[in-house]
């Protein structure tokens, strides 16, 4: 599909403001922008509404919600976010996505963290969520990490010592190496984060804590902790105007049924649960994160994998405070989080989920840091990788800086490759956009019984692949309304049921089985797809019959039966 702009570099905060500006000035019957908050330096937190307005209001649609940078460093997130706006726009003529805005909302937060984004992109500092000091007010002594030699990365510098542990690999000087037990003789390294030491003794050299330890993706209310149990959780739940504000969106917008949230840097798509093992959650409610996640591979070849589970490991313990589980154990949603960007595949370096530190030998972790190298020699020409290059520090004295580019080349994908890795992304977000519940009449009967009286039979039914509740766990906290059938003419008396009438929920087909066996296909329906609504009404005289029926995750769908 086409798009209007150009992705050759990460977007600055202004820069997706005017994008969105142009594209409400452009796209008036598609696009609403609103602020949800103002961050701490003056920001705006933007969402963007984009749907057909002429076809209906967008909170009587069932919606998708895309957020991105809740970290602020992981910008490749909010370029697949302004690539979405920018297909579906520019696009807008094109019958899948004529119709999908017909029928639908999306709901796009392009920068959770606007402040902390702005600072990752216009300085070398590599920063979780925002630039405001936590959990200390004041530096401690150690470390910190600073570009000390003005090229604008900040990247590692290695010092010379008779106790170092690396030393140069004899494949590639680029490279270090463990050193080996019985190594006596020889050069020796420590090799530490490039920056200056606070309250430096002259002998050991010492981490400090993270200046800016927030992490927004641990603030979220569903089983939050402490800071000390869950670094980064914040002073208490949904403690900073940004969460505040997601949350509070996604709570004010019950048409929201699927979310997806965009980070990096893993080539992942993960699940919920975060909080427990998903076991102990609904086994349908698994089932359909699988079927959608077998799906995502497809689309992106990125592997599924369910976060407590699959990605962490079950020994590694609880990740507390998630958006994933906040939206799925709390309100209910189904909520993937692309971790956008393959580097590991693409250098030819093995993972496994979980990971086990056991398979890490140092033998294994030099074979890789190569790969890394070689990559950046094969596919960018070498930029991105700093040789050692020798510099008088303040501190050590003689140093070496060097090693690769985190910010550009691990942490987001190079602009090399920027194209390739949103586009795709975004193909599946449209395919996922079409599996939220598509609701409407299959059919409409009136049959006369005299001539005052007649009998109106509707049939309503669910074609696509989630259900009108969504989840089960919507269910259970009670965050899906059932259908409610409406006959909406006011010139009739309804003597035979009543106006409105209440059918519960429907299925969609992700709750039929199916079996492809020695004598061929059979379906197995386990949940009703389709139900029949009846009226006898009276009237003087028959007019056109208008029906809606309606929820508050599937949105409102009306019809007309014709006389």
């Amino acid at each position: 599909m086409q798009v209007t702009h150009t992705y050759d570099h990460f977007f600055l905060y202004q820069e997706i403001v005017d994008i969105i500006d142009g594209y409400v000035k452009d796209y008036p019957d598609f696009v609403q922008k609103t602020v949800i908050a103002k961050t701490e330096k003056g920001r705006d937190m933007l969402a963007v509404t984009i749907t057909d307005f002429q076809s209906g209001n967008p909170a009587d649609k069932p919606a998708y919600l895309v957020d991105a940078n809740i970290h602020a460093g992981e910008v490749t997130g909010s370029m697949t976010a302004m690539y979405l706006m920018d297909t579906l726009l520019t696009n807008h003529q094109d019958p899948q996505i004529s119709d999908l805005l017909k029928h639908m909302t999306f709901y796009i937060i392009p920068r959770i963290s606007p402040d902390g984004s702005e600072h990752y992109l216009t300085t070398p500092d590599i920063i979780r969520s925002v630039d405001r000091l936590y959990p200390y007010s004041e530096k401690k002594p150690g470390l910190y990490p600073q570009d000390i030699d003005g090229d604008g990365v900040i990247r590692k510098m290695r010092v010379k010592s008779p106790y170092g542990i690396w030393k140069k690999s004899p494949l590639d000087d680029r490279l270090m190496v463990k050193r080996e037990p019985d190594d006596l003789v020889g050069e020796f390294y420590h090799v530490y984060q490039e920056g200056l030491i606070e309250a430096y003794d002259g002998l050991t050299v010492k981490n400090a804590p993270i200046r800016y330890g927030n992490d927004f993706n641990r603030n979220f209310p569903t089983a939050w902790q402490p800071d000390h149990i869950q670094r980064g959780a914040g002073k208490y739940p949904l403690s900073h105007p940004e969460t505040k504000a997601l949350a509070d969106f996604i709570i004010d917008h019950p048409n929201i049924g699927s979310v997806l949230n965009l980070h990096t840097m893993s080539g992942l798509f993960l699940y919920p649960p975060g909080l427990k093992s998903g076991k102990e959650a609904h086994p349908e409610d698994m089932a359909r994160y699988r079927a959608l996640g077998a799906m995502a591979t497809k689309e992106t070849t990125y592997p599924a994998l369910n976060v407590r589970d699959e990605y962490c490991g079950l020994n590694e313990g609880p990740i507390c405070g998630l958006l994933d589980d906040f939206n799925h154990f709390g309100q209910g949603l189904v909520n993937f989080t692309i971790e956008c960007w393959d580097l590991d595949p693409r250098a030819g370096v093995e993972t496994k989920w979980p990971a086990d530190p056991k398979d890490m030998t140092d033998e294994k972790q030099a074979e890789n840091a190569l790969k890394y190298i070689q990559f950046v020699d094969r596919e960018l020409d070498g930029e991105g990788f700093k040789p050692w290059t020798p510099f008088n520090h303040p501190q050590l004295g003689e140093v070496e800086i060097g090693g690769i580019d985190y910010k550009s080349i691990v942490q987001n994908c190079p602009i090399k490759f920027l194209g390739q890795e949103i586009e795709k992304h975004t193909r599946f977000m449209i395919r996922q956009a079409k599996t939220l519940p598509r609701i409407s009449f299959r059919d409409v009967k009136v049959a006369k019984m005299d001539e005052k009286t007649y009998q109106v039979e509707a049939i309503v039914m669910n074609t696509a692949f989630l259900p009108s509740y969504i989840t089960k766990e919507a269910l259970d906290l009670g965050k899906a309304d059932t259908l409610k059938v409406t006959l909406l003419n006011e010139d009739v008396q309804v003597i035979g049921g009543k106006k409105t009438i209440d059918i519960g929920h429907l299925g969609g087909f992700s709750g039929i089985g199916g079996y492809n066996g020695m004598t061929g296909p059979s379906s197995s329906i386990t949940e009703d797809c389709e139900k029949k609504v009846t009226w006898i009404i009276q009237t003087e005289k028959l007019t056109d019959i208008h029906i809606e029926v309606q929820s508050n995750k599937t949105g409102k769908i009306k019809t007309t039966y014709h006389i």
